[in-house]
């Protein structure tokens, strides 16, 4: 469904964003300022984006991969929570269906070929994905302005399951914001 999961206004209480492919401060001024006072109140901020947003120069991690491999990337991050065991075990087995065969699907998942596929170093990877996971409540804003469309539903999977390995879906002040 094309809506957020929370109100804008509950990201003013996120401790950690995850902002992809989204020049929010230009194209979502609005959305912006929750963002920014959280920000300036302590929370974390992750940018994956190969532009230089003012949001990525104000970024604890700014990931810059390569055109179209957005998805690659954050399907790697879920891994590392999984296989790290960073992953909200309750949430998962109280909401998810079908949690084994997903965590058998990303067993062949390569992060040598992730970090080679993307241009993103596997050691900057696994601090993005130990930031997000282990910073609740989080928040994830995407445009996907610079993916591909015929990527972007791929890259709209990768975040909501992102979304669900960290438990970060039905509770307050964290959720899935797309933006338009």
């Amino acid at each position: 469904y094309p809506a957020a999961t929370n109100s804008i206004w509950e990201l003013e209480d996120s401790s950690c964003f995850l902002v992809v492919s989204s020049n929010i401060t230009e194209e979502q001024n609005v959305v912006s300022v929750p963002l920014k006072m959280a920000l300036k109140a302590g929370a974390s901020l992750v940018v994956i984006d190969q532009r230089e947003t003012e949001l990525a120069r104000h970024a604890n991690i700014w990931l810059r991969p390569r055109p179209g491999t957005e998805s690659v990337l954050i399907g790697g991050m879920v891994k590392i929570i999984l296989d790290e065991s960073m992953d909200d075990h309750d949430f998962l087995a109280d909401y998810c269906i079908n949690l084994d065969e997903f965590r058998n699907s990303l067993w062949a998942y390569d992060l040598l070929q992730v970090a080679e596929l993307t241009g993103i170093a596997e050691p900057s990877i696994r601090e993005a994905a130990r930031l997000f996971a282990s910073t609740k409540p989080g928040a994830i804003l995407y445009a996907l302005e610079t993916v591909p469309t015929n990527l972007r539903s791929d890259c709209v999977i990768s975040i909501v399951n992102l979304a669900l390995a960290t438990g970060n879906i039905g509770k307050s002040n964290a959720g899935l914001f797309p933006l338009f």
